[in-house]
């Protein structure tokens, strides 16, 4: 499956896809106001959205929504709305654990961590766990405030790398069943970009994508992250984009990266590998729209961009297959894919 979201003023859409190797084809659309952002479950036929809704229930909080993946023409069926702690609002990034236990929720204008934990069904539990962030003294006139924003679990642990474009920090965070624990937290030196960062598939590197000036760091995590005494990250190198990076993706078997980043009418895709202390401009190719969000699967980079959607093989950058899509795009805003079994289990049939 692939999902797309596209989104104006207050109302949204999520567009599901079945992939399959000559193409994709439309299921179907569900109507969702106040997209924020959704992340697929790692095994289950599971979708989480969250919803940027200054209110629910007459409380300043936003709210989750768990939805079952089916092949149908309704492919998205609502199953429970959790809402976000108090105060926990303007929601930009979720992320759900390799193992699937743990979901962990940004809220910018809150100001806040909000972390949801997962039973076996992938249904969250009703109250969420939050971790209040605090601004920081910049000088005796000055305080930066906090304003979350990216999240990425290790491919290998429990562990998350949160970013905060409002205070300049990288947060490496670990959710449980009782607390959100902030194991280590590193001041940038250049204005951290909104775009959520990306860890290797070795769980080996963290990049990230920088505004001023436009540049990937490079940052080493200790000997992947496993004993929470050794905690660590440390900044490597940086690396100029010249345009300031717009959509950052990890390379799904290489120590690599792909970026979107504007240039001209479009947009220059491109993919870097870990050099040493740098990142290596490995192949990039120019794509004539504007890109909003890359995913990949079997091999295959998928692109939305305001005009469709893009295949691209990963080996070969130049081969683009645009995809003539049955619905409008203006609004396209974030894509992920997701792989559903020929005969999934009925995770549901107990609710």
């Amino acid at each position: 499956m692939l999902h797309l979201a596209t989104r104006s003023s207050q109302s949204g859409h999520v567009h599901t896809f079945a992939l399959a190797a000559t193409g994709c084809k439309l299921l179907g659309s569900t109507a969702i106001d106040s997209f924020a952002a959704f992340a697929p479950h790692p095994v289950l036929p599971v979708l989480y959205v969250v919803r940027d809704c200054s209110q629910w229930k007459d409380l300043p909080r936003g709210v989750i929504e768990t939805y079952a993946v089916e092949y149908d023409p309704h492919p998205l069926r609502l199953f429970a709305q959790t809402p976000m702690a108090l105060s926990a609002t303007g929601p930009r990034a979720l992320a759900v654990a390799p193992d699937g236990r743990h979901l962990l929720a940004s809220a910018s204008t809150g100001g806040a961590w909000n972390a949801l934990t997962l039973n076996g069904d992938g249904m969250p539990m009703s109250v969420a766990i939050a971790r209040k962030e605090t601004g920081t003294l910049l000088n005796s006139h000055t305080v930066s405030l906090p304003a979350p924003h990216g999240l990425a679990f290790s491919p290998r642990g429990l562990f998350a790398l949160g970013t905060d474009p409002g205070n300049g920090h990288l947060t490496l965070l670990q959710p449980s069943s009782e607390a959100i624990a902030a194991l280590a937290r590193w001041e940038t030196p250049y204005g951290l970009a909104p775009s959520s960062p990306a860890w290797t598939i070795d769980s080996k590197y963290v990049i990230v994508a920088t505004a001023r000036p436009a540049s990937l760091q490079i940052y080493e995590t200790g000997a992947a992250l496993e004993d929470r005494s050794t905690s660590s990250v440390r900044l490597l190198g940086t690396t100029s984009t010249h345009t300031p990076v717009s959509t950052l993706l990890a390379h799904p078997w290489e120590p690599a990266v792909f970026t979107s980043r504007p240039q001209g009418n479009g947009s220059r895709l491109e993919l870097w590998k870990v050099n040493g202390s740098h990142m290596r401009l490995a192949n990039d190719t120019w794509v004539s729209s504007h890109v909003v969000g890359l995913a990949h699967r079997d091999g295959a980079l998928w692109i939305a961009s305001q005009d469709g959607l893009i295949r691209i093989p990963i080996d070969d950058l130049r081969s683009p297959n645009p995809f003539h899509v049955p619905l409008p795009m203006h609004g396209a805003h974030a894509i992920v894919t997701q792989n559903i079994s020929d005969h999934p289990a009925n995770v549901w049939s107990e609710l």
